[in-house]
């Protein structure tokens, strides 16, 4: 699988980044402008060790994903296991959180990915990695303002916010 590795300092405690980004799992939506729509499965409420969550890329595309390791305030991983996007295989992320200080906290996503046929990777990176470019500062976005990140006001906030 292919790894490619993104990183974001967010402005915000590790506790608090925790709390978003793992305790609210199945709401990723609200800070992930490529994700319009996500909701937990199989009657979770907040995330945990084999949390699962649906979301959506748009009206037809989807990802079913689960949290298959856990250190707490520390690191998680996600593996895709059921999916409908073209050329993509196999999936996972490993989340890692380091803080910087009470107020600062260093998120780095780590991103595992193969496709069928293989060299798919090399013309799907640049799309791929600007997905969870966006989805990471949306992340720091959401956690530093409170308001909701979407893909009608993901390119102003972009291009506005310091």
């Amino acid at each position: 699988m292919k790894k490619s590795e993104f990183k974001e300092i967010i402005n915000t405690s590790i506790e608090k980044t925790w709390e978003v980004l793992f305790n609210q799992y199945g709401d990723i939506h609200v800070h992930n402008p490529t994700m319009p729509t996500s909701k937990y499965l199989n009657n979770a409420t907040k995330g945990g060790l084999n949390c699962t969550r649906y979301v959506t890329f748009d009206d037809k595309l989807f990802l079913e994903e689960t949290i298959t390791e856990v250190d707490e305030h520390k690191s998680f991983k996600v593996e895709a296991y059921k999916h409908n996007l073209p050329f993509l295989k196999e999936m996972s992320a490993i989340y890692e959180l380091t803080s910087l200080g009470a107020d600062k906290t260093e998120v780095t996503m780590n991103s595992f990915v193969s496709t069928s046929p293989g060299f798919m990777i090399y013309l799907m990176k640049g799309q791929l990695g600007n997905g969870l470019k966006k989805h990471l500062f949306g992340l720091k976005y959401y956690l530093e303002t409170g308001q909701v990140v979407d893909k009608d006001n993901y390119t102003d906030i972009f291009k506005n916010y310091k």
